[in-house]
C-alpha cells in the first residue's frame, strides 16, 4: 500500500514537472513568433490559424479522448485501438478531401486575401499528424501512462522550437506569407516530434502488439458504436468553442468593405494580447482540474465542509491571480509587450481589456464546479450563449464600431459565460445545505 501510494505520488510530481516545462516551451513559442514575424505575417498567421483549430477538433472527432477512456474502463484495448484507427482514417480522407476542394474559396472569396493559401495548404499534413499523435496520447492514457503521454508535449514544443531557429536562422528575410506558412508548418513538425516519442515508447514497452488479422476478423458494430458514443458528445461540446474561433474572422472580415484595419487589430489581439490577458489560465486550470475531483470525492464521502473549503480556497487564490496580472497589465503595458515581444503592438487593447479579463480567471474553477454538480451540459450552454453573443456583437456591431466590435465581442462573450456559470453554482451551493 505504502508504494503504491509513493508510486501515486511520484507520478503526480513528474506530471506537474512536465505539464510546467511543457507549459513554459509553449509560451516561448508564442514570444518567439510574436518577435520574429513581421506585423503582416502575424495577421496572415492568426487570419489562418481559428481554421487550424477548427480542421483539427473535426479531423480528431473526439476520438483520442473516447480511446482512452474505453481503453481504461475494458479488458482488452486492441479492438478499441483498431476502431478508432479505421473511424480517424476515414474521417481523415473526407476531411483532406473537402478542406482541399475549400481552401481558395474560404481564402479569396471568405477572407478576401488570397495570400493565405499557401498557409492553409501547410496545414493539410497537419491533418492526420495530429490525428495520429492524438490517438497515440490516447491509447497511452488509457494504459495509465500518464506521464509519458504528457511528456510528449515537451517533444512536440521541442521539436517546434528547433525547426523554427533553423528556418528563420537560415533565411533572415522572407516574404511576411512564406514566415506565416513557416510558423504553420512548426505545429506539423511539433506533431511529428511527439509522435515519434509516443510511437518509440509503446515499442520499447511492447504495449501495442495484436494480431491484426483476428482483430478484424472481430470487428463489429458494437466495437464502433463504443466509441461512437463517447466521441461525438465529446466532438459537439469543443465544437462550439472552435466553431466560435473559426467564423469569428470570416464575420468579421465580411462585415466590411475595407478588412485592412480590422485585420490588423485581429492580428494584434490574437498574437500579442490574449497570450498575456491568459497567461494565468496556465495555474487557474490546474486549480480547477485538481478542484473537480476533490471536490467530488469529499462530498461524496459526506465531508460536504471540506469540499467547501478546498473550493473557497482555490477560488480566492484564483481570483487574486486574475486581479494581480489584470493590474500589471493596466499599470504597466507597455513594459508588458516590451518584455514579451520588444514592441508595444495592441497595447491600448491590453489596457482596456485588463480589468474584465480578470475575471477570467474563475471560469475554469466555476466549469469544474458545474461538472462536480452534475452539471455539464448547462456549462456547455452557458459557452454557448457567450460564444452566439460573440458571434453577433461581431456580425451587427462590426459595420458600425469597425475595429472597436472585436475587444467588445471578446469581454462580453467571456463575461456572459463567467458570470452564468457563477448564478449556476452559486444555486447548487445554497440548494445543498452546507451540513450535508
Amino acid at each position: 500500500m505504502v508504494i503504491l501510494k509513493n508510486k501515486i505520488i511520484q507520478s503526480t510530481i513528474l506530471l506537474i514537472i512536465f505539464s510546467v516545462i511543457a507549459k513554459v516551451l509553449s509560451f516561448f513559442v508564442r514570444i518567439y513568433l510574436a518577435r520574429t514575424l513581421s506585423a503582416d505575417a502575424m495577421n496572415i498567421y492568426s487570419l489562418a490559424s481559428p481554421t487550424l483549430v477548427f480542421i483539427i477538433t473535426i479531423a480528431q472527432m473526439g476520438i483520442p479522448a473516447a480511446l482512452s477512456k474505453v481503453i481504461a474502463q475494458s479488458k482488452s484495448s486492441a479492438s478499441a485501438l483498431l476502431t478508432s484507427i479505421i473511424l480517424s482514417l476515414v474521417n481523415n480522407i473526407i476531411v483532406i478531401t473537402l478542406f482541399m476542394l475549400l481552401i481558395p474559396f474560404l481564402a479569396q472569396i471568405i477572407l478576401k486575401d488570397a495570400q493565405i493559401i499557401p498557409v492553409m495548404k501547410a496545414m493539410l499534413p497537419m491533418i492526420p499528424m495530429v490525428t495520429l499523435s492524438g490517438l497515440l496520447k490516447g491509447y497511452l492514457q488509457g494504459k495509465q501512462e500518464h506521464v509519458s503521454a504528457c511528456a510528449s508535449q515537451m517533444f512536440e514544443e521541442i521539436f517546434r522550437i528547433i525547426y523554427l531557429l533553423i528556418s528563420f536562422t537560415n533565411a533572415p528575410v522572407m516574404t511576411p506569407v512564406r514566415m506565416a506558412e513557416i510558423a504553420m508548418l512548426s505545429v506539423f513538425v511539433g506533431e511529428c516530434g511527439s509522435s515519434l516519442y509516443m510511437f518509440i515508447f509503446c515499442m520499447i514497452k511492447r504495449t501495442a502488439a495484436f494480431p491484426v488479422n483476428e482483430l478484424i476478423l472481430k470487428l463489429n458494430r458494437a466495437s464502433f458504436d463504443e466509441i461512437l458514443r463517447v466521441s461525438i458528445p465529446m466532438t459537439s461540446s469543443r465544437l462550439i468553442g472552435s466553431l466560435t474561433f473559426f467564423l469569428e474572422p470570416m464575420l468579421m472580415v465580411l462585415s466590411v468593405s475595407n478588412a485592412s484595419s480590422i485585420v490588423a487589430t485581429y492580428g494584434q489581439l490574437n498574437g500579442y494580447v490574449l497570450p498575456i490577458l491568459t497567461m494565468p489560465s496556465f495555474i487557474t486550470v490546474t486549480l480547477a482540474n485538481t478542484l473537480l475531483p476533490s471536490f467530488t470525492y469529499e462530498t461524496s464521502h459526506g465531508n460536504r465542509k471540506r469540499g467547501m473549503k478546498i473550493f473557497n480556497v482555490i477560488f480566492w487564490i484564483c481570483l487574486l491571480i486574475g486581479f494581480s496580472c489584470s493590474a500589471i497589465s493596466f499599470f504597466f503595458t507597455d513594459q508588458c509587450l516590451n518584455l514579451f515581444y520588444h514592441n508595444t503592438l495592441g497595447s491600448s487593447y491590453l489596457k482596456s481589456l485588463a480589468w474584465p479579463f480578470a475575471f477570467y480567471a474563475l471560469q475554469p474553477v466555476l466549469s469544474s464546479m458545474l461538472h462536480a454538480f452534475g452539471q455539464s451540459k448547462k456549462a456547455m450552454i452557458d459557452t454557448l450563449s457567450g460564444s452566439v453573443i460573440r458571434l453577433l456583437i461581431i456580425t451587427f456591431l462590426t459595420p458600425v464600431l469597425n475595429e472597436a466590435a472585436l475587444p467588445l465581442a471578446l469581454t462580453a462573450s467571456m463575461l456572459i459565460t463567467t458570470f452564468m456559470h457563477a448564478i449556476r453554482v452559486s444555486f447548487y451551493l445554497w440548494k445543498e445545505p452546507s451540513s450535508a
